[in-house]
């Protein structure tokens, strides 16, 4: 283990690297915010600071979707005027064990019953709003999620004052999340903005690559443009395949102790 750690430091150092720019952690900083994004984030915030309600993301696997739920969180979690919580993985068998769940994060005792806890959650809404409070939950890998689950995330967002919503929910997922909620005709009604994730496009996945190296401590070009084509190829433009095919690369690269990743290096790490 501590072989292959020396191994991967002295790649990194190699290239000029300070960290490791293709990690498949979900880091909001490593988060390249192409178009797509941008226009997400934007309706995603417009829901969240306007007391909308409700909102919802799709993305497939690997289209960046985690990534871009943690960078929200993190940008409400830092403002006093925001109380937020993120729940991932919403695998309960029952909608009382994931109201639980929220009310957990939220530091509430546990009753017995559905509405108990109900009453409970609504209470401390109550609360936080006359504390001039927003309330936030963002909810991935939505698609997990049961029918009468569902029903709860409706029946929480009817929490409201005569103008606003008392707490604001986010469901994010991947498309199959859309088939369910198509099923779930009263919720989504209520969803005041809906957000896709689709793969980048050959120019966003080299820019994407040179951000992640930049955000790592590289300015200068690494990887070639034939490079960026190979990869977008092999990907079509699925953000994870991108980061774990250039991780591959950059490590066959040290190893061959090449000054630039080629498609023929590229090609090299994936045989």
């Amino acid at each position: 283990m501590a072989e292959a750690s020396t191994v991967a430091e002295g790649v990194l150092s190699q290239y000029g690297l300070a960290e490791d720019p293709f990690s498949l952690s979900p880091d909001p900083k490593f988060l390249y915010l192409t178009h797509q994004h941008k226009a997400a984030l934007a309706k995603l915030r417009y829901v969240l600071e306007r007391r909308q309600g409700f909102a919802v993301l799709y993305g497939d696997i690997g289209h960046g979707k985690s990534t871009l739920i943690r960078r929200l969180f993190g940008i409400y979690r830092e403002q006093p005027e925001y109380e937020s919580v993120l729940v991932t993985n919403p695998d309960y068998p029952t909608a009382l064990q994931l109201l639980k769940r929220l009310t957990d994060e939220f530091g509430l005792p546990r009753r017995p019953s559905k509405l108990d806890q109900m009453q409970e959650l609504e209470g401390f809404l109550v609360q936080r709003f006359a504390d001039d409070k927003n309330v936030v939950v963002l909810i991935d890998e939505a698609q997990m999620m049961r029918g009468e689950q569902f029903e709860l995330i409706r029946q929480i967002t009817n929490f409201e004052s005569d103008e606003n919503k008392l707490v604001q929910i986010i469901l994010a997922g991947q498309n199959n999340l859309r088939n369910k909620l198509k099923l779930k005709r009263a919720l989504l009604s209520r969803a005041a903005a809906v957000a896709t994730l689709d793969p980048l496009t050959p120019e966003e996945t080299a820019d994407m690559i040179n951000f992640r190296l930049a955000v790592a401590g590289r300015h200068e070009p690494l990887f070639t443009r034939d490079a960026h084509a190979f990869i977008y190829d092999r990907t079509k433009g699925v953000p994870r395949e991108v980061v774990k095919m250039c991780m591959n690369a950059l490590t066959i690269g040290g190893m061959m102790e090449v000054d630039l990743i080629t498609a023929e290096v590229v090609n090299e790490s994936i045989e």
